[in-house]
């Protein structure tokens, strides 16, 4: 473990340290980043390149990993609530029955996750913590543009693929075949009107990957910076938009999109990740030591890549089941369940 990572679980279980911490940096950083969070906001959804730049750490929320994505905030939204969430809220979906190691040490004692499958599991792992299952997170949040902007959006796009390709992470470079990757994506898209290539925000900065998709005619688009709370709804609104959805591997999109009864389509492809130095490769082989939760991982991800591998234009009830259970969509929680659990 890094001594960076050492002392973020410090503090984590410190809950005076932890709200000295926090307090810091929202004097720093909170008002700036709330008012380019929200001038953003505004931007058109291809502006990918202010979309994606860089936005410092200017938390809403306690629990540093609540700040990710904007699905805190929106929770917040949808249930009225103001106050922090006072709990870990995972910050995607989890396979294998990995849990974030930050969660043990987080001194809040809830936990928020998706699916009731994955609650038994937390339960299972960390039993002095208390857990709630809400369903997809993408439920809590709204498209961006407004019904009629939606409609007029849509009109001009005609019948559109949305794409998301495996992205890259901070420290790790994604490596695998674009031009094969590309070459089934236009075999999909021949009776579609418009492609959209939805590139998490760190790729979207890579000028040679934007160029690979836009020298096909495709609309680069990006759900914004992990730290801006409107990522979901931006990505709520790439969905909303599309009339299938397509990815070369599983991930927290393919449940998000099937939700929206969104068809989706796997094209399974090799991929590598690349640690950029190396402390992030020892790191890597760390965390990849444990033999028995890499392969659950493993499998669980080839069960989903192959669920979804057919080209249909449906979801067939077996997609739809598997992937109800493993994101929730039965545990949605309404505006009065949702304040009462946090009140």
């Amino acid at each position: 473990m890094s001594l960076k990572d050492r002392l973020k679980r410090l503090a984590a279980s410190q809950p005076l340290l932890e709200q000295a911490m926090y307090q810091a940096y929202r004097l720093k950083n909170g008002s700036s980043v709330a008012a380019e969070i929200e001038r953003r906001k505004k931007l058109s959804i291809f502006d990918y390149q202010q979309l994606s730049a860089e936005i410092p750490y200017g938390p809403e929320e306690r629990v540093i990993d609540n700040n990710l994505y904007g699905y805190a905030s929106y929770l917040k939204k949808y249930a009225g609530l103001e106050q922090d969430l006072k709990a870990y809220l995972e910050h995607g979906l989890f396979l294998g029955g990995i849990v974030h190691p930050d969660q043990y040490h987080w001194h809040f004692p809830r936990i928020i996750t998706m699916s009731e499958a994955r609650r038994k599991i937390l339960k299972s792992k960390i039993p002095q913590k208390e857990s709630i299952a809400i369903g997809p997170y993408l439920h809590y949040a709204s498209a961006l543009l407004e019904a009629e902007e939606m409609k007029t959006l849509k009109k001009s796009l005609g019948k559109t693929l949305l794409v998301y390709p495996f992205h890259s992470a901070k420290h790790i470079k994604i490596a695998y075949d674009e031009d094969g990757f590309i070459r089934e994506i236009k075999r999909v898209a021949k009776d579609f009107d418009t492609v959209l290539i939805c590139l998490y925000y760190l790729d979207a900065r890579d000028p040679e990957k934007v160029a690979a998709y836009e020298s096909e005619g495709f609309k680069v688009v990006t759900n914004g910076h992990r730290f801006d709370r409107h990522f979901v709804a931006r990505q709520r609104t790439h969905i909303e938009l599309a009339d299938l959805t397509m990815s070369n591997t599983m991930g927290t999109h393919t449940g998000f999109c099937v939700y929206l009864k969104k068809p989706h389509y796997i094209y399974k492809q090799e991929i590598e990740q690349q640690p950029i130095n190396l402390k992030e490769l020892k790191r890597m082989q760390v965390a990849g030591a444990a033999g028995d939760a890499k392969q659950a991982v493993a499998e669980e991800r080839k069960f989903f890549i192959n669920l979804y591998r057919e080209l249909r234009e449906d979801i067939s009830p077996e997609q739809w089941e598997a992937t109800a259970q493993f994101w929730g969509f039965e545990d949605v929680k309404t505006k009065e369940e949702l304040g009462r659990y946090f009140s």
